[in-house]
Formats: structure tokens, sequence, C-alpha cells
């Protein structure tokens, strides 16, 4: 017996929502194909990219979880085709643990809902980033954009876009080792309320602007004065690539998930020739070199 099944890559935190939204793309996508195997390991991962232990495998971690709770028995192998580029903050993660989840879901016919499919999928995130958080599997399992209302216990909800808009994805020749655990370290402790007010008012207006179409709600939603702040020194580039993409009339800009990709919404009243031309500018005087994906947003995928 077999399942195979994809997820698609995704930007999580978008502006000041930090931990609780996420956003699925067409960038890339992984392939997980599970299969019950005669060998003699309980979970035997195939994979040319990816941590051959289960334990340190987003995929392989999450399965276990499942195979625990639900006391099957199998020997299974997990193939995993790699499409996702590690390490950029496009939710690499998270689309194995969550592809893998869904075909574990069909193979052994456990209809779990989409919540618990995400469930499943976010504690294989601790083999990446050493802690369960939900945001980019809950965008794989739903597709579009997803908000974490509650993380114990998990609730999700899809928010719906309906404002017609295209994705840039600056993606720089940058990697940085444990880069997840690292940016999570620099996120503060404590922050004064007024900081807390005023985000919480983006995050509402980024949402408003979300649902209702409003392109000036999502422009001003879409900023963030605490963890963005906060993690400034991990993104030299980044301001000068947002100034230079909002003179030119880009939607909004944010880093995507931990970086160090930058993501840039953009529609027909953009100039996307000069964003272009800047951001080759700008790169060339930080001296990284880097690739742009235009892509659209991943709708209503989740099987």
């Amino acid at each position: 017996m077999k399942s195979e099944k994809i997820s698609y890559s995704s930007s999580a935190n978008l502006g000041p929502g930090y931990d609780i939204l996420s956003l699925s793309h067409r960038a890339f996508f992984d392939r997980v194909k599970i299969e019950t195997s005669n060998g003699n390991e309980r979970i035997r991962i195939i994979s040319d990219k990816t941590p051959l232990n289960p334990e340190k495998n987003t995929a392989g971690l999450s399965i276990m979880k499942i195979m625990d709770d639900k006391n099957i028995n199998e020997k299974i192998n997990i193939h995993i085709e790699k499409g996702v580029p590690i390490g950029l903050g496009l939710g690499s993660s998270g689309a194995s643990s969550s592809a893998a989840v869904k075909a574990f879901n069909e193979l052994f016919d456990l209809n779990l809902n989409r919540d618990e499919m995400i469930y499943y999928s976010m504690y294989g995130e601790i083999a990446a980033a050493g802690s369960a958080h939900p945001d980019n599997v809950s965008s794989g399992i739903y597709g579009g954009l997803t908000l974490i209302t509650s993380s114990d216990p998990l609730r999700v909800k899809k928010i719906d876009i309906n404002y017609d808009l295209k994705l840039l994805l600056i993606i720089p020749d940058v990697n940085m080792y444990n880069k997840t655990r690292y940016a999570r370290s620099l996120v503060p402790k404590q922050i004064d309320i007024k900081d807390h007010v005023k985000n919480s008012g983006y995050l509402a207006t980024l949402i408003y602007g979300f649902t209702s179409g409003d392109r000036d709600s999502i422009r001003y939603g879409m900023n963030d004065g605490i963890v963005e702040k906060a993690r400034s020194t991990m993104f030299s580039y980044y301001y000068d690539i947002k100034e230079k993409a909002i003179k030119n009339n880009a939607i909004s800009v944010c880093v995507s998930g931990a970086g160090p990709t930058i993501l840039i919404f953009i529609d027909e009243y953009s100039n996307k020739n000069n964003i272009l031309n800047d951001i080759k500018n700008i790169m060339y005087l930080f001296k990284t070199g880097y690739k742009i994906i235009e892509t659209d947003i991943m709708e209503g995928y989740y099987d």
C-alpha cells in the first residue's frame, strides 16, 4: 500500500502576524510518498536532502507521533522529494511534514480533520526549529491564508483574500546554520504596551484589508514594529528593498518567515520593472546574489 501527496511553499509571519499568519504559494512544493514495508525499520526515510533519522526529520517525527497516538505498528518507508529550498524562510520543514501527514492519513484511512492534520504536522517542526509552531503547516493543509486563533487547543481559521495580487519572492544567496532557531531567539520576551497596541492595530487592519479587498489597508497593516525590528540585523538589505518597492507602488513588503527571503505583494498598479531594477542595484551594493520568483497564492489545496 502507498499514498503520495504534495505540499507547497509558504510565507509565515506576514508583517505583524508572527506565529499566527501563513500564506501558501505556488513557488515550490515537496512531494512525499509513504508506503508499507517489510523491512526491519519502523520508519525508513528515503531522501537525499533531509535527515535520514526519523527523529531529526520533520516528516519522520510527525509520522512517529501519529503512529504512537494511534497505535499503528506497521513498518513504513517515507520517500521525500524535496522541492522547497531549505533555510530560506519558505516553509521548507512544514512542507515535508504536512505532505507526509496528508499521505499517512490517506494510507491508513484515519479520517483526520484539517486541524488534526495541522496538529501532527506542527509536531514535526520540533526537528527543525526546536518548537512545534503551526503557522507554516496550517497553510500547507488549508492552502491560501491561514490564521492561528489558538495554539492550545489548536484552532485555525482560513482567511479569504478578496484582492487580486501577485507575489514576488526575493531569495538571496544566503544560508545560515540553525537560522530559524537563531531568528526565534531574537524575538523580545517582553514588549511595551504601546508597541503591543500599535502592532495589534496593524494586524487587525491587515486582516480587514485582505477580507474586504482594501489595498490601502493591506499596505498599512503589513507593518511590524516588534519582531521585524528585532531581526533587522539579519537582513541588512531589507529596509532598502521595502522603501524602494513601496515608492514604486508595491502593495506591501515583509520578511518571509524567518528570512532571508523577502516577500513583495504587487498588483496592476505596481511598477514591477522599477522594483526589479531597484532590487538589482540594492543587492549589488550589498554584494549579495539573489533570484526572483513571481508566483501566485496557492488557494484551496489540502488533499
